[in-house]
């Protein structure tokens, strides 16, 4: 058996896929597929996401509901995917500065890898800044907190997930209105390059 963990903000939790409630109900649903099929090597998906957090609130809450859901004789994944907000401007500065972003990430990875678990970081989806009716954000800031967030993966010898870029060509498609979180279309892109690399770089099959 196998249990994928997948903390995040609204993004993660699904918000603005109505068709589908987001990629981490679509992973679910697709896990789920896959042992009715098969019956055997069963994958249960918890969608850990929370609107509007940051790693501040991630780090008061990870240690006990990741223990909650690991498995003591089984294959555990976890996967982080934050920034949004903590890049979200408050007062003309990022609502969590560059150093506790990866201070708080690194507190969380470093409990996971001790538990054995397999972690996978996921980066910033594009912005459309013109069309930000909410938080204010800034590109740049996306692209140095998704250097960051690089650069913590590469230290911590986890995997990293790179869904900007893919986002980046066709961002307009693939966001809606409020231009940060995916529409039905963007979270099933995100969902497929999420399934791939888990699938890819693990001992699951699909």
């Amino acid at each position: 058996m196998t249990h994928i963990i997948c903390f995040g903000d609204s993004i993660t939790r699904g918000e603005n896929d109505s068709e589908k409630g987001g990629w981490a109900n679509r992973l679910k649903a697709y896990c789920m597929e896959l042992f009715l099929k098969n019956r055997k090597n069963e994958i249960c998906v918890f969608n850990m996401g929370i609107g509007g957090e940051t790693t501040e609130g991630l780090v008061k809450r990870f240690v006990n509901e990741f223990d909650t859901r690991l498995l003591k004789d089984g294959n555990n994944i976890v996967t982080l995917a934050y920034g949004t907000n903590d890049i979200a401007l408050l007062n003309d500065k990022n609502t969590v500065s560059l150093e506790k972003f990866r201070d708080n990430l690194n507190l969380c990875i470093d409990h996971a890898l001790k538990q054995k678990a397999t972690v996978y970081l996921i980066n910033i989806l594009p912005i459309l800044e013109e069309e930000s009716t909410t938080k204010k954000r800034a590109i740049e800031d996306v692209v140095k907190y998704n250097d960051m967030l690089l650069s913590i993966a590469q230290k911590q010898n986890i995997h990293f997930i790179d869904v900007h870029s893919k986002f980046n060509i066709t961002k307009e498609d693939l966001l809606t209105y409020d231009g940060v979180h995916p529409n039905a279309k963007g979270h099933e892109k995100a969902f497929n390059l999420i399934k791939e690399a888990i699938f890819s770089k693990s001992q699951l099959t699909s």
